[in-house]
């Protein structure tokens, strides 16, 4: 009896230390989705590691770390808290991954504009700054629709294109409920007025329609800026018109 209470308590031991070490790669493949997150350079254990990370195949992030949440097993997710950094962008926030799909929760994210122009194409080319807030109380992603909200603010927005700084203050709010995103874009504050709405559809496909004007005395200072972001149309505004990724998702403005 004895030595079976001794085996008993070997094995139970010998499992406690399995399941303690198993290495961080086991946690970045079954959270990785192929094209919308994936992951290298894994490093620690399921509980407590990091890694480099891709976003949308399009945003590198040179740290995310993780400690796993046991909390969430109850509810038959693998969750983990996050944070994340690379080159003046920080997020923090909560991943989990259920039963066929990725979600994430409570994030929070803040970046200066500029760090946008190494990574993002089209941000190369316009050279923004100013600071970037995104939020997201919860959004999910079942490999082929978005479910839940998040919005992104864009303060003391400035361009290499144009002298007037800063040109405005802007907001983008993303909603979902089980196809792409319908997205709505206003202006806070400041003499470039741009609206319009739009979908987005991972993992990089996007389709928007809006208009920009012009208003206040900075007005004239601004047309330069204007004839690059589309064409006049009758009432004086410009047509905006952007669709980027091979499937761009019609939208209606």
């Amino acid at each position: 009896m004895r030595a079976r209470t001794i085996a008993a308590v070997g094995i139970a031991a010998y499992l406690v230390f399995a399941v303690a070490t198993i290495p961080a790669r086991f946690a970045t493949q079954r959270i990785a989705v192929p094209g919308t997150l994936e992951f290298s350079d894994a490093r620690g254990t399921l509980w407590n590691g990091s890694a480099r990370a891709n976003v949308a195949a399009m945003l590198p992030i040179e740290t995310l770390r993780w400690r796993f949440l046991p909390s969430r097993l109850v509810f038959g997710r693998l969750a983990f808290a996050v944070d994340a950094t690379t080159r003046g962008i920080e997020a923090h926030g909560r991943v989990e991954r259920g039963l066929g799909e990725l979600e994430a929760r409570d994030f929070r994210a803040r970046a200066d504009a500029a760090a946008l122009a190494p990574v993002v194409p089209l941000a190369a080319a316009w050279q923004p700054q100013g600071a970037l807030t995104a939020t997201a109380p919860a959004v999910a992603w079942d490999g082929r629709g978005l479910r839940g909200s998040a919005r992104l603010e864009w303060r003391d927005a400035a361009l290499a294109a144009s002298d007037v700084r800063p040109l405005g203050s802007y907001r983008i709010e993303a909603r979902a409920e089980g196809g792409p995103a319908k997205i709505t874009l206003a202006t806070l504050d400041g003499p470039l007025r741009l609206a319009g709405t739009g979908s987005f559809a991972p993992p990089a496909s996007l389709a928007f329609s809006g208009e920009a004007r012009a208003q206040d005395t900075s007005a004239n200072a601004l047309e330069p800026l204007l004839n690059l972001l589309g064409p006049r149309r009758a009432d004086g505004a410009r047509a905006l018109e952007w669709r980027y990724g091979p499937a761009a998702v019609p939208s209606r403005p």
